[in-house]
């Protein structure tokens, strides 16, 4: 039975905003079945958040358990955490190594951690707070793209922050900010061109994901199909043409280049969650 277009189009909205990318068809059809079945938008957006792949940063996987604890490390809490923190940190993503647990694991790991400590934390909020600011700033910069100016984007990311900080989550957040720029009046000039914009790459994502059964699964391909998408609709007719190229390119057909696939980072989204309520980084 197909998806209600309502469902259809919240995860189209919601994958572009998080991931600036089309879903696919096979994560279309995943996350919006989940919608289907009671899930919340917001409740999803916050599993995706806490993912690997929203995390945007990958390790070699033959780095030496001290080269990537120390970048891992370096990458999440740079100079916000004292250095006898840092050194802490270090030691346990060691030990967790050679105790069996995997790059992904761990990355998910602390993705958690720092989600769940509060801004006003003596010794990990400066960390916390740069966490949440780059988070944002990644979803209004997607969202908005350069129809706003740098001034403009910095003030809807301290509402987004201000909200947080008294309890909304950041998944509350993501959709709020998709509500309030498909409400926008497309004649508004400030938000008008943005509303524009964020229609036209909608429309992309769905000709590729509905449409032509979209079944190419690397990301930076995915994203690179938006790139020429503009507040002018005639932009949308050229991603179209390119999605067709795409579509009947046998190289692109057999490429799992950077899979895009989000099945299967909310199954271990949900089993580190898991993990992680079983015990407890505590580090001074």
């Amino acid at each position: 039975m197909p998806l209600p277009i309502k469902q259809q189009t919240s995860i189209l909205q919601l994958i572009l905003a998080m991931f600036n990318a089309p879903p696919g068809t096979s994560n279309l059809n995943h996350l919006a079945a989940q919608l289907k079945h009671g899930q919340a938008l917001e409740n999803l957006a916050q599993s995706l958040a806490r993912s690997v792949l929203f995390f945007d940063k990958q390790y070699d996987v033959n780095l030496a358990p001290i080269d990537f604890a120390s970048a891992l490390t370096e990458d999440l809490f740079g100079d916000r955490i004292s250095n006898r923190n840092k050194a802490l940190v270090i030691e346990y993503v060691v030990n967790k190594i050679s105790s069996g647990s995997s790059q992904i694991e761990l990355v998910s790991e602390f993705i958690n951690v720092l989600f769940s400590i509060p801004t006003s934390d003596s010794n990990w909020g400066e960390a916390a707070l740069h966490f949440h600011i780059h988070n944002v700033t990644k979803i209004i910069n997607h969202l908005l793209c350069d129809t706003f100016t740098a001034e403009n984007k910095a003030v809807v990311i301290e509402f987004i922050l201000a909200q947080m900080k008294v309890g909304k989550t950041f998944g509350t957040m993501i959709v709020w900010g998709i509500k309030t720029l498909i409400s926008a009046d497309h004649d508004n000039p400030v938000w008008g061109s943005a509303a524009k914009l964020f229609d036209n790459r909608v429309e992309v994502a769905k000709y590729h994901s509905v449409d032509k059964i979209g079944i190419v699964t690397d990301l930076a391909v995915l994203q690179q199909i938006l790139l020429g998408v503009t507040a002018n609709f005639e932009t949308v007719v050229a991603a179209k043409a390119a999605i067709d190229r795409l579509q009947d390119d046998p190289v692109m057909q057999l490429q799992y280049f950077n899979p895009f696939r989000l099945d299967q980072v909310l199954k271990n989204e949900k089993q580190n969650s898991a993990l992680f309520a079983t015990q407890e980084l505590k580090f001074a």
